[in-house]
């Protein structure tokens, strides 16, 4: 049957995603003097403007100044908003409140059915670090100094993030600063034990995913201990099991492949190929189920093959995930990148050389967190939305377009069509 174009970017449909982060209930640091604005609206303002990927708090303030009377009344922005007040409003922000927000954005969304599996058999959620800018200030305890030998100084942002890459939408379901005195692997189990307690009553994932750099015997112990699944990729720093694995797994030829898939993308020809082995543990890895090995093979236009191979650990048992599921699982896992990471790149402009907005370390924190209610927003949207002439999903950035439209009122929304034409 002809599908039939759906809209599902609504002034409706995103103050409803908004209020279900319950932004409400962030406690309100300012003084008694001087609180002209109900501190809602005012989370409410960075919130809209974080959903429309507007680039600066100036344009936040003129979005405030020319909303639609209706998303104006349901949000308490019954004014203009000056950029000072909304970065003021920024920097009372602490990021584990809005970390929590999020949460409740996730849970609400999960009861609400749109993210359950659709590619996988089980709730998969994808670790990964991320860093968020290069700041003046390395005093703050989650940033890392950066000391150059032929440039100045600076104070690194990172983040870990869990990206669920199980369901329709890739949504970010935590998020969490990584302290300036470790790395990723130093920060991970911390992470992961207070997603999972976050998490624990709704069975939204069962299974994690991780790269090498997250990968040590501890993290996937404490993992397994919680019941749940892990997959991991293991390089050299592995040591032993990587060498175990290169030992039954490397030279495999290619026909003893248990399968194998191919796609065209991008004028190039790409191939996953699936070789597996059982395992009852190997040394302290007591709860390794198996060794995967998924050889990737790019022929280009010119003929050239370029063939690379990926190693991984886990303890799910072998009737868990057949051939097919597995290339599914490991393709999946890159969601966090590929819809996650360089979304927030591209479409909040995370990466920028100049930190979007603001650039005090706790306020990065918040409205980074800020941004992930944001992304996950445009993600289910974009997914819920189709067009008729393609099964392809619309592009982020018209979804952030619409929503921009869907909350101007008709003066700012002739201005910019007007422009754009």
């Amino acid at each position: 049957m002809r599908q039939q174009n759906r809209q599902a970017v609504t002034k409706a449909a995103v103050l409803r995603r908004l209020r279900d982060a319950e932004l409400e209930r962030l406690p309100d640091r300012r003084g008694h003097r001087g609180r002209r604005h109900p501190y809602l609206g005012l989370m409410m303002a960075l919130a809209l403007g974080a959903v429309a990927a507007l680039r600066s708090l100036r344009a936040v303030e003129a979005l405030t100044a020319g909303l639609n009377l209706d998303v104006r009344r349901r949000s308490q922005i019954m004014v203009r908003f000056s950029d000072t007040k909304l970065r003021d409003t920024l920097l009372g922000l602490r990021p584990e409140e809005v970390r929590w927000a999020l949460h409740r954005q996730v849970k609400a969304e999960h009861r609400r059915g749109n993210l359950v599996p659709t590619r996988l058999p089980f709730g998969v959620v994808a670790i990964d670090g991320k860093w968020l800018g290069k700041l003046d200030q390395w005093d703050h305890p989650d940033v890392q100094p950066v000391r150059p030998e032929d440039r100045s100084p600076y104070g690194l942002a990172r983040v870990h993030r869990a990206h669920l890459v199980s369901s329709e939408a890739t949504v970010c379901v935590d998020e969490r600063p990584i302290p300036g005195r470790t790395n990723e692997l130093g920060a991970v189990c911390a992470f992961t034990q207070e997603l999972i307690a976050a998490y624990r009553r709704t069975e939204l994932f069962e299974v994690f995913t991780a790269d090498a750099g997250n990968c040590s015997l501890k993290h996937a112990s404490l993992i397994h201990g919680h019941n749940l699944g892990y997959v991991l990729a293991i390089k050299e720093p592995a040591g032993e099991l990587h060498r175990e694995a290169l030992r039954l797994l490397a030279d495999l030829s290619t026909g003893q492949a248990e399968a194998s898939e191919t796609r065209q993308e991008k004028g190039t020809r790409i191939t996953h190929r699936l070789f597996r082995v059982t395992i009852r543990g190997f040394l302290d890895w007591t709860h390794a189920r198996q060794l995967v090995r998924v050889e990737r093979t790019v022929e280009h236009k010119n003929g050239e093959l370029t063939v690379g191979n990926r190693y991984f650990v886990t303890n799910l048992v072998p009737g868990r995930l057949n051939a097919r599921g597995w290339l599914t699982l490991v393709r999946m896992h890159w969601r966090c990148e590929n819809e996650g990471h360089w979304t927030a790149d591209v479409v909040w402009k995370e990466d920028a050389r100049r930190t979007p907005w603001i650039r005090v370390p706790q306020a990065v924190y918040a409205l980074s967190a800020l941004r992930m209610i944001a992304l996950n927003i445009l993600a289910v949207l974009r997914r819920l939305s189709r067009r008729e002439y393609t099964s392809k999903p619309v592009p982020w950035r018209e979804v952030a377009r619409l929503v921009y439209f869907a909350l101007a009122g008709p003066a700012i929304v002739l201005s910019e069509r007007l422009a754009f034409e």
